[in-house]
Order: structure tokens, then C-alpha cells, then sequence
């Protein structure tokens, strides 16, 4: 539906009159730069409007082939507006705005962002609760292996681990290997994990990303 644009001169002697020969039933202001008046055939209802949106007719209503425009005011008032035999719907009137997609994430291996991997060794040294390492260093996944070196020497006895200076609750046999993974989004700290053992020496290798 193509819009209608007209301006309504400025009222002099009385108000500024424009008419404008439409047929329709339906009239809707999509945009106006001032208040104005808007008679049906010149005889029939009068109708104020001032904004976009503004408007009148439904099925009931009587045709007009004529619309009589009139401005009270000291300057001229362009309007746009549509008039249609059929109802007008909001999305032909109202101004639109697009939506732009700036990226999609996919899951596939070429999009995918590489992981900085690493490991530790944390050893008992026979007193004490040993850190797994200062304050600040972060992991979001890791494997514990309960050996004493990162290559594959065995423990002796049993380790303890747990994020308490005072209490390592988890306990793991020689071989024996936990994983935990911090909540999505997340990350802990090595600085808040700890390992004892039966025997000094033994210890856990941790594997994380």
C-alpha cells in the first residue's frame, strides 16, 4: 500500500482547507509534522488527529471518495497517510527497523577456541598439608592421579586430598584417578586444594585445563 503525502496550508482567514479525492473506508496517519482536521465527504464525521497512528474506519463504515483537510493553525502541516476500501495494518504504517546478526557460534572442531592444557606434580614432604599451588592459579577441569611423579612412578600407600587445609577427605589408592570440573562459566583455584599422604613422598599428578 503506497503512502500519501499532502500539506495543509496554514490557516488565514479561518483554517487552511486541502481536499484530496481517495476512495476508501479506512483512513491512517502514518506521519504529521502538526495537529490537524480530517472531514469525511466534505458533510460527513469530523475527525482530529496529531500523531501517527491516528486514525478511523471499520467494515460498518460508509465509503468516502473525498477527504477535506483543515489546519487551525499559523503553519502549513505536512501529513502521510494511507486510506484503503480494506482495513490498514500497523506494519504497512509504521516505521521498521532492522535487526542485524553479528556472529553464530557452531559447534564444529574448526570453530572451536584452542585450550591452554597443563600439569603439576604435589608431593607430600611428611608434614603438613601441601598446597597444589599459590593462591590464583585457575582450572576449570581436572584429573587426578594418585602416583608420585608425572611419569607414572607409583605411590606407596594412600593420598588424601580435599580443598580444606585441615581436612583432605577424598582418599585414593596407588593408580586410583578422580576428575571434577568447575560449573559452566566458572573457575577454581589451585590455591584451595591440598594433598596428604601415609608416606612422604607420595603424591598426585593433575592434569587440567
Amino acid at each position: 500500500m503506497t503512502p500519501i503525502t499532502i500539506t495543509i496550508p496554514a490557516a488565514t482567514n479561518g483554517n487552511g482547507i486541502k481536499n484530496y479525492n481517495v476512495r476508501g473506508k479506512y483512513f491512517l496517519t502514518k506521519s504529521t509534522t502538526g495537529e490537524f482536521l480530517v472531514q469525511v465527504n466534505r458533510t460527513g464525521s469530523i475527525y482530529d488527529f496529531s500523531q501517527p497512528g491516528d486514525g478511523f474506519g471499520n467494515e460498518n463504515s460508509p465509503e468516502f471518495s473525498i477527504l477535506l483537510f483543515s489546519n487551525a493553525g499559523g503553519t502549513a502541516v505536512t501529513v502521510t497517510f494511507y486510506a484503503s476500501v480494506t482495513p490498514i495494518h500497523s506494519p504497512a504504517a509504521s516505521l521498521t527497523s532492522t535487526v542485524t546478526a553479528t556472529a553464530t557460534l557452531t559447534n564444529t572442531l574448526t570453530s572451536c577456541a584452542p585450550e591452554t592444557e597443563g600439569a603439576i606434580q604435589v608431593n607430600y614432604a611428611g608434614s603438613g598439608a601441601v598446597r597444589f599451588a599459590a593462591p590464583g592459579n585457575y582450572w576449570r577441569r581436572i584429573i587426578v592421579i594418585a602416583q608420585s611423579s608425572l611419569d607414572r612412578a607409583a605411590n606407596a600407600g594412600k593420598v588424601y586430598i580435599g580443598n580444606s587445609v585441615s581436612h583432605q577427605p577424598l582418599t585414593l589408592n596407588p593408580g586410583d584417578v578422580w576428575s571434577f570440573e568447575a560449573d559452566t562459566g566458572g573457575k577454581r583455584d589451585f590455591g584451595s586444594w591440598y594433598v596428604t599422604a601415609d608416606n612422604s613422598g607420595d603424591g598426585v599428578s593433575v592434569l587440567y585445563v
